[in-house]
């Protein structure tokens, strides 16, 4: 139990090499821009495992899990997901803007709203950037 609960270094490693912030290859000739690269990197691998810490956190203190983060399975639960899980749940949400100078968004689904519940964000946020397009 202690094994398979104990954080790893490696895996924010492995983001970096075959994952979801590849750093490889870097086809860079000025140092300069490598260094921005890897900072860049760097601040989101943070960010990745800041979310996961919130939401895992979250999960265990409210003894729940969320569920339809499985492609294949919709109705597998997880306690402990991942950063790309959760962020893969956003990967539908489209913005529209119509030449009639409207716009239209996707409304948020009821695993994207627990999600951000379960993140403390509030669900305005989703609301406030539209007004903010509107005007």
């Amino acid at each position: 139990m202690y094994y398979r609960d104990e954080w790893l270094l490696e895996r924010g490693l492995h983001r970096f090499k075959r994952g979801s912030l590849p750093a490889l290859p870097i086809y860079f000739q000025n140092q300069n821009r490598i260094t921005g690269l890897m900072f860049s990197l760097n601040i989101a691998l943070r960010v990745f495992t800041l979310i996961e810490f919130i939401v895992r956190q979250a999960l265990q203190q409210s003894q729940q899990s969320l569920q339809g983060l499985y492609d294949g399975n919709p109705k597998r639960k997880t306690d402990r997901p991942s950063a790309e899980q959760l962020l893969r749940a956003f990967c539908h949400i489209t913005l529209y803007f119509l030449p009639d100078s409207t716009i239209f968004i996707t409304p948020l689904n009821q695993l994207q709203k627990q999600i951000l519940s379960t993140m403390k964000m509030p669900l305005s946020l989703y609301l406030l950037e539209l007004l903010l397009c509107k005007t």
